[in-house]
């Protein structure tokens, strides 16, 4: 049966009379109906539907209730936000992005999984290093399965009287099993690490289970992201049927990213190769940032853009992702010497145009560098 999944709801809200819940299901089928040219069946529905007073809908026509706040501080104990298919850009390499459509598959195909007395649920953990687009393939996902994405706020989640906690994560759990939606708990690790820390209070685990425990019974896709998988054990682990493990970027990637954010800029055009070799082992984050950075530079310039102002907002750049430590050397030298070992598109003439020393200069010195180390 087509569209089962919403009747499920529905039936199941009004059995335990949860008119909200009738309300935001309603509405997500007559949109459904709507996108299929099934007109009269949804004007029908909405008919319905504007009879209720407590019907409120956001600028997309999900109807999404208040987002619940913590007590004490008031903060929103999450973020919800809406995407169009094609508003969301999602760079990575083709086995990963292979893997993130065919969860996109599963949500979509929801119907299908219920009428086979399947699973309806599943839940994707993804982990990797900061700036690897964790963030972006929870909203890209979303974009793609046309639901909204509920990003909870580790801040908001976590009160300072830990019995708060548990009360907020119930809250929130409840909020999200009455939305058409994706739960993205982002930082996940946050959480779970305290199951197993033995300098924490009883408490705090109690914390987490009651985390663990509400995520078992939630029936909506979520998705986790965490930078250090290897702190969650083997519990947490146990509560993701998908586990997506993202990269840095390859060539491709950067190459990709560049294109899209540089790619009308006369610098860029002159020196995709440089720029590529610039950008190597840096997250997506990284690259866009850098790419700002450079844009920024050219639109505020009195001057020609030049090479030499690229590598300024490089050294910039890499001093403080790799954190070199630099003593009393100029910082320039450095990463000069940095960039002639990493590949041979710096070559002596490459290195000279970008830091404005002259060739011989520049041998003199990276050569004197080499004999102190």
């Amino acid at each position: 049966m087509k569209h089962i999944s919403e009747v499920v709801e529905i039936i199941e809200a009004g059995i335990n009379g949860n008119s909200q819940k009738i309300t935001n299901y309603a509405e997500l089928l007559a949109l459904k109906l709507e996108k299929e040219s099934e007109n009269k069946d949804a004007a029908r529905i909405r008919k319905v539907l504007t009879k209720s007073k407590s019907m409120s809908m956001t600028s997309k026509n999900l109807i999404l209730k208040e987002i619940p706040v913590d007590s004490e501080s008031r903060l929103p104990l999450a973020e919800i936000e809406e995407f169009g298919e094609e508003e969301i850009m999602l760079i990575q390499p083709p086995f990963i992005k292979q893997q993130i459509d065919g969860y996109i598959d599963v949500i979509k195909r929801r119907d299908e999984l219920i009428s086979k007395g399947l699973k309806s649920h599943r839940n994707l953990l993804l982990s990797g290093l900061p700036g690897t687009g964790k963030s972006q393939t929870a909203k890209y996902i979303a974009a793609k399965s046309h639901m909204p994405l509920v990003t909870v706020r580790i801040d908001g989640l976590i009160s300072s009287f830990l019995g708060s906690t548990s009360k907020n994560i119930k809250i929130l759990f409840d909020y999200v099993n009455n939305q058409p939606c994706i739960l993205f708990l982002d930082e996940f690790d946050a959480f779970a690490k305290m199951r197993d820390d033995v300098h924490e209070l009883g408490e705090l685990k109690r914390v987490v289970n009651t985390l663990l425990q509400n995520i078992d019974s939630l029936k909506k896709p979520i998705i986790a992201a965490t930078n250090h998988e290897h702190l969650l054990d083997p519990a947490v682990w146990r509560r993701f049927d998908y586990k997506i493990k993202l990269e840095l970027p390859s060539e491709r990637s950067r190459e990709e990213l560049l294109k899209i954010y540089m790619d009308k800029e006369e610098v860029y055009q002159k020196n995709k190769k440089v720029i590529l070799a610039l950008t190597e082992k840096w997250s997506g984050s990284e690259i866009e940032h850098f790419c700002e950075a450079i844009k920024t530079s050219i639109a505020l310039s009195t001057n020609k853009f030049s090479m030499k102002n690229l590598f300024d907002i490089y050294t910039r750049f890499v001093m403080g992702i790799d954190r070199l430590s630099i003593g009393e050397v100029d910082p320039s030298i450095i990463v000069a010497r940095t960039l002639r070992q990493k590949s041979d598109v710096f070559d002596f003439r490459t290195l000279s145009n970008l830091t404005g020393i002259s060739k011989s200069k520049l041998h003199r010195i990276l050569q004197e560098g080499k004999k102190n180390e």
